[in-house]
């Protein structure tokens, strides 16, 4: 059995002001985000041993959550791109709440719209679903995973086995969350 912790990165500048951020790479933490960040190390550092690698998504906000998390493990954080918010295209940027509502296409199931020339959820679920087959070929035992929001709903999602149709809208996943899922390699378990 190994563990699978999760990070989600702390506030930013953009979360503070309504605004979508999607794959947006350069958006800071706040202050507060700095606090969480720091506070999610202490927790993290509570479930993991020293060494246990940090791979972390490649946009700034999420690197500049788990430095101290890396540090706090003594490794140097791993990036992957894998990890980065669901694209949304030309809606980032803008204030969430000026957005006009946009219907779904007929037919298609909501989890399937690459909303705003972005990335669907299923685009997101295949790029978690490959991280995670090539941690589990690894066979690399516990690891840290700073990534965001709806990546990490997504995540969650396929390591529970549902579909990236069928994710938890009620689970909050509020900035500096840790969340912990311990996983059975395959072929090691029941």
């Amino acid at each position: 059995m190994s563990r699978i912790v999760m990070v989600r990165h702390g506030q930013s500048t953009w979360n503070r002001r309504g605004r979508i951020q999607g794959q947006t790479m350069g958006v800071p933490l706040t202050l507060l985000g700095r606090r969480q960040a720091a506070r999610a190390a202490r927790q993290v550092r509570e479930l993991v041993s020293p060494g246990t690698p940090v791979i972390v998504s490649d946009q700034r906000r999420a690197r500049q959550t788990a430095r101290p998390i890396a540090r706090a493990l003594r490794v140097c954080p791993i990036l992957d791109p894998r990890l980065r918010e669901q694209g949304l295209g030309e809606m980032e940027g803008r204030v969430a709440a000026d957005l006009d509502p946009i219907p779904v296409p007929d037919g298609v199931d909501v989890a399937d719209v690459r909303w705003g020339g972005g990335e669907s959820l299923a685009d997101v679920a295949d790029r978690c679903r490959s991280l995670l087959a090539d941690l589990a070929a690894e066979g690399s035992g516990d690891v840290v995973l700073v990534t965001h929001g709806d990546t990490l709903r997504v995540l969650l999602g396929v390591l529970d086995g549902r579909s990236h149709r069928d994710l938890d809208w009620d689970l909050p996943l509020t900035n500096g969350i840790v969340v912990v899922r311990d996983v059975t390699p395959p072929g090691n378990g029941s």
